[in-house]
Protein backbone atom coordinates (compact mmCIF):
# COMPACT_ATOMS: atom_id res chain seq x y z
CA UNK A 1 0.00 0.00 0.00
CA UNK A 2 1.19 3.45 -0.73
CA UNK A 3 1.53 5.90 2.04
CA UNK A 4 0.76 9.26 0.34
CA UNK A 5 -0.97 10.43 -3.51
CA UNK A 6 -0.44 13.10 -5.50
CA UNK A 7 -2.15 14.42 -7.71
CA UNK A 8 -1.29 16.93 -10.66
CA UNK A 9 -4.41 19.39 -11.19
CA UNK A 10 -5.65 20.45 -13.99
CA UNK A 11 -7.40 17.98 -15.76
CA UNK A 12 -6.77 15.48 -13.07
CA UNK A 13 -8.99 16.96 -10.54
CA UNK A 14 -10.52 19.55 -12.21
CA UNK A 15 -11.88 20.64 -15.22
CA UNK A 16 -12.26 24.01 -16.64
CA UNK A 17 -15.23 25.36 -18.24
CA UNK A 18 -14.77 27.09 -21.60
CA UNK A 19 -10.90 27.83 -21.53
CA UNK A 20 -9.32 27.82 -24.89
CA UNK A 21 -6.41 25.27 -25.58
CA UNK A 22 -4.67 28.31 -27.27
CA UNK A 23 -5.00 31.38 -25.28
CA UNK A 24 -2.97 33.74 -27.39
CA UNK A 25 -6.50 34.57 -29.42
CA UNK A 26 -7.70 36.04 -25.79
CA UNK A 27 -4.45 38.16 -25.17
CA UNK A 28 -6.04 41.54 -26.88
CA UNK A 29 -9.30 40.84 -24.13
CA UNK A 30 -7.04 40.18 -21.14
CA UNK A 31 -4.87 43.32 -21.94
CA UNK A 32 -8.00 45.82 -22.71
CA UNK A 33 -9.26 44.30 -19.17
CA UNK A 34 -6.16 45.47 -17.72
CA UNK A 35 -6.02 48.72 -19.37
CA UNK A 36 -9.60 49.64 -18.24
CA UNK A 37 -8.31 49.54 -14.62
CA UNK A 38 -7.09 52.70 -16.01
CA UNK A 39 -10.14 54.08 -18.59
CA UNK A 40 -7.09 53.63 -21.03
CA UNK A 41 -7.83 52.43 -24.44
CA UNK A 42 -5.00 50.68 -25.56
CA UNK A 43 -3.11 50.95 -28.97
CA UNK A 44 -2.14 48.84 -31.65
CA UNK A 45 1.32 49.06 -30.91
CA UNK A 46 0.65 48.90 -27.23
CA UNK A 47 -1.66 45.37 -27.85
CA UNK A 48 1.73 44.19 -29.80
CA UNK A 49 4.12 44.92 -26.64
CA UNK A 50 2.04 43.22 -23.92
CA UNK A 51 1.32 40.08 -26.45
CA UNK A 52 4.81 39.97 -26.43
CA UNK A 53 5.14 40.03 -22.79
CA UNK A 54 2.76 37.10 -22.53
CA UNK A 55 4.48 35.26 -25.03
CA UNK A 56 7.95 35.42 -23.58
CA UNK A 57 5.95 33.96 -20.51
CA UNK A 58 3.85 31.24 -22.18
CA UNK A 59 5.49 28.16 -21.19
CA UNK A 60 3.95 26.01 -23.99
CA UNK A 61 5.84 28.14 -26.54
CA UNK A 62 8.97 29.06 -24.41
CA UNK A 63 9.43 25.73 -21.87
CA UNK A 64 11.22 26.43 -18.58
CA UNK A 65 12.01 24.71 -15.72
CA UNK A 66 12.23 27.88 -13.32
CA UNK A 67 9.10 29.46 -12.53
CA UNK A 68 8.55 33.30 -12.63
CA UNK A 69 6.19 34.73 -10.55
CA UNK A 70 3.23 37.35 -10.69
CA UNK A 71 5.21 40.33 -9.66
CA UNK A 72 7.48 40.41 -12.38
CA UNK A 73 5.56 39.10 -15.42
CA UNK A 74 2.75 41.71 -14.52
CA UNK A 75 5.58 44.43 -13.77
CA UNK A 76 6.36 43.68 -17.32
CA UNK A 77 3.28 43.70 -18.87
CA UNK A 78 2.52 47.04 -17.14
CA UNK A 79 5.56 48.72 -18.65
CA UNK A 80 4.83 47.18 -21.45
CA UNK A 81 1.38 48.87 -21.96
CA UNK A 82 2.95 52.49 -20.50
CA UNK A 83 2.16 52.53 -16.67
CA UNK A 84 4.87 54.56 -15.35
CA UNK A 85 7.06 52.61 -12.56
CA UNK A 86 5.46 54.62 -9.40
CA UNK A 87 1.81 54.15 -10.68
CA UNK A 88 2.87 50.03 -11.04
CA UNK A 89 2.69 49.22 -7.66
CA UNK A 90 -0.63 50.16 -7.09
CA UNK A 91 -1.77 48.53 -10.18
CA UNK A 92 -0.53 44.91 -9.59
CA UNK A 93 -2.80 43.53 -7.95
CA UNK A 94 -6.36 44.53 -9.56
CA UNK A 95 -4.20 43.75 -13.14
CA UNK A 96 -3.69 40.26 -12.15
CA UNK A 97 -7.65 39.78 -11.20
CA UNK A 98 -8.39 41.27 -14.27
CA UNK A 99 -6.09 39.66 -16.71
CA UNK A 100 -6.85 36.22 -15.20
CA UNK A 101 -10.63 37.17 -15.05
CA UNK A 102 -10.78 36.43 -19.17
CA UNK A 103 -9.47 33.37 -18.49
CA UNK A 104 -10.65 31.52 -15.74
CA UNK A 105 -14.15 29.85 -16.07
CA UNK A 106 -15.66 27.89 -13.64
CA UNK A 107 -13.80 24.88 -12.21
CA UNK A 108 -15.75 21.47 -11.68
CA UNK A 109 -14.34 18.41 -10.27
CA UNK A 110 -14.29 15.44 -12.14
CA UNK A 111 -17.39 12.98 -11.09
CA UNK A 112 -14.75 10.54 -9.36
CA UNK A 113 -12.72 12.56 -7.64
CA UNK A 114 -15.24 12.86 -4.36
CA UNK A 115 -15.32 9.60 -3.58
CA UNK A 116 -11.82 8.50 -4.34
CA UNK A 117 -10.53 11.78 -1.79
CA UNK A 118 -12.80 10.04 0.52
CA UNK A 119 -11.87 6.70 -0.10
CA UNK A 120 -7.95 7.40 0.20
CA UNK A 121 -8.99 9.40 3.82
CA UNK A 122 -10.51 6.49 4.62
CA UNK A 123 -7.84 4.48 3.82
CA UNK A 124 -5.02 6.50 6.03
CA UNK A 125 -3.55 7.97 3.20
CA UNK A 126 -2.22 11.53 2.85
CA UNK A 127 -3.33 13.40 0.14
CA UNK A 128 -1.55 16.95 -2.09
CA UNK A 129 -1.36 18.61 -5.28
CA UNK A 130 1.73 19.88 -7.19
CA UNK A 131 0.11 22.00 -10.14
CA UNK A 132 2.36 24.02 -12.66
CA UNK A 133 0.85 27.49 -13.07
CA UNK A 134 0.68 30.19 -15.60
CA UNK A 135 1.98 33.49 -15.75
CA UNK A 136 2.84 33.45 -12.57
CA UNK A 137 -0.65 32.95 -11.43
CA UNK A 138 -1.09 33.85 -7.71
CA UNK A 139 -1.87 31.08 -4.94
CA UNK A 140 -4.76 32.84 -3.92
CA UNK A 141 -6.33 32.53 -7.62
CA UNK A 142 -5.59 29.00 -7.35
CA UNK A 143 -7.24 28.16 -4.26
CA UNK A 144 -10.17 30.12 -5.32
CA UNK A 145 -10.50 27.46 -8.09
CA UNK A 146 -10.08 24.81 -5.14
CA UNK A 147 -13.26 26.36 -4.05
CA UNK A 148 -15.51 26.91 -6.24
CA UNK A 149 -14.54 22.91 -7.07
CA UNK A 150 -15.14 22.24 -4.24
CA UNK A 151 -11.86 20.79 -2.94
CA UNK A 152 -11.07 23.58 -0.04
CA UNK A 153 -9.94 20.75 2.08
CA UNK A 154 -6.94 20.36 -0.35
CA UNK A 155 -5.99 24.08 0.01
CA UNK A 156 -3.27 23.31 2.83
CA UNK A 157 -1.88 20.58 1.00
CA UNK A 158 -1.05 22.12 -2.36
CA UNK A 159 1.98 23.34 -3.69
CA UNK A 160 1.89 25.62 -6.68
CA UNK A 161 5.07 26.14 -9.28
CA UNK A 162 5.35 29.89 -8.14
CA UNK A 163 5.81 28.10 -4.41
CA UNK A 164 8.49 26.16 -5.38
CA UNK A 165 10.37 28.91 -8.01
CA UNK A 166 10.22 25.29 -10.23
CA UNK A 167 8.00 23.52 -12.96
CA UNK A 168 7.63 20.24 -13.48
CA UNK A 169 9.46 17.96 -14.01
CA UNK A 170 11.86 19.51 -11.76
CA UNK A 171 11.91 16.92 -9.16
CA UNK A 172 12.51 19.77 -6.90
CA UNK A 173 8.75 20.35 -6.45
CA UNK A 174 7.83 16.57 -6.05
CA UNK A 175 10.77 16.43 -3.45
CA UNK A 176 8.49 19.06 -1.76
CA UNK A 177 5.01 17.81 -2.09
CA UNK A 178 6.33 14.40 -0.35
CA UNK A 179 7.73 16.47 2.46
CA UNK A 180 4.62 18.21 2.96
CA UNK A 181 2.68 14.96 3.08
CA UNK A 182 5.35 13.81 5.21
CA UNK A 183 5.95 10.88 3.09
CA UNK A 184 8.51 9.04 2.03
CA UNK A 185 8.91 9.48 -1.75
CA UNK A 186 9.53 5.75 -2.13
CA UNK A 187 5.84 5.36 -0.61
CA UNK A 188 4.12 7.71 -2.44
CA UNK A 189 2.22 7.56 -6.02
CA UNK A 190 2.11 10.88 -8.20
CA UNK A 191 -1.02 11.08 -10.40
CA UNK A 192 -1.19 13.35 -13.75
CA UNK A 193 -2.29 13.15 -17.47
CA UNK A 194 0.64 14.83 -18.71
CA UNK A 195 4.40 13.77 -19.53
CA UNK A 196 6.00 16.18 -17.20
CA UNK A 197 4.03 14.28 -14.36
CA UNK A 198 5.49 11.16 -14.96
CA UNK A 199 9.28 12.47 -15.74
CA UNK A 200 8.95 14.60 -12.63
CA UNK A 201 7.39 12.28 -10.18
CA UNK A 202 10.03 9.42 -11.37
CA UNK A 203 13.03 11.71 -11.12
CA UNK A 204 12.32 11.90 -7.37
CA UNK A 205 11.61 7.91 -6.80
CA UNK A 206 8.39 8.59 -6.62
CA UNK A 207 6.04 5.89 -8.72
CA UNK A 208 4.05 7.86 -11.60
CA UNK A 209 0.78 6.79 -12.56
CA UNK A 210 -0.33 8.50 -16.00
CA UNK A 211 -4.57 9.42 -15.34
CA UNK A 212 -5.74 8.84 -19.27
CA UNK A 213 -8.96 9.67 -19.25
CA UNK A 214 -9.65 10.05 -22.83
CA UNK A 215 -10.51 7.63 -25.92
CA UNK A 216 -6.81 8.14 -27.98
CA UNK A 217 -4.02 5.45 -27.62
CA UNK A 218 -2.58 5.77 -24.24
CA UNK A 219 1.12 7.01 -24.77
CA UNK A 220 4.13 5.41 -23.61
CA UNK A 221 6.10 7.75 -21.06
CA UNK A 222 7.84 5.37 -19.03
CA UNK A 223 4.80 5.60 -16.50
CA UNK A 224 4.82 2.79 -13.62
CA UNK A 225 0.98 2.35 -14.21
CA UNK A 226 -1.64 3.64 -16.57
CA UNK A 227 -5.00 4.31 -15.00
CA UNK A 228 -8.61 5.41 -16.39
CA UNK A 229 -9.95 7.02 -13.22
CA UNK A 230 -9.54 7.56 -10.30
CA UNK A 231 -10.87 4.24 -9.29
CA UNK A 232 -8.10 2.67 -9.73
CA UNK A 233 -6.21 5.30 -8.11
CA UNK A 234 -7.75 3.94 -4.98
CA UNK A 235 -7.27 0.50 -5.78
CA UNK A 236 -3.71 0.61 -6.27
CA UNK A 237 -3.58 2.48 -3.56
CA UNK A 238 -5.73 0.62 -1.16
CA UNK A 239 -4.97 -3.11 -2.09
CA UNK A 240 -1.67 -2.62 -4.06
CA UNK A 241 -3.26 -2.98 -7.67
CA UNK A 242 -1.24 -2.31 -10.30
CA UNK A 243 1.81 -1.39 -8.33
CA UNK A 244 4.88 -1.49 -9.76
CA UNK A 245 3.33 -2.65 -13.11
CA UNK A 246 4.35 -1.39 -16.40
CA UNK A 247 2.86 0.86 -18.93
CA UNK A 248 -0.74 0.03 -20.27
Amino acid sequence: MFEGVGFDLGETLVEYEGVPLDCQCEYPRALAAVASLWGGRLTAAQIAAGSAVLRRHNTRLVPRRHEVDGETVFGELLAALGVPATDAPALLDPAVDAFFGVFQRRARAFPDVGVALAALAAAGASVGVLTDVPYGMPRRLVLRDLSVAGLDALAPWTLTSVDIGVRKPDAAGFEALARRQCCPASAMVFVGNERKDVLGAKAAGITAALLWRGDSPVPSWDQDLTVTSLEQVVSAVVHGDGEGGGHD
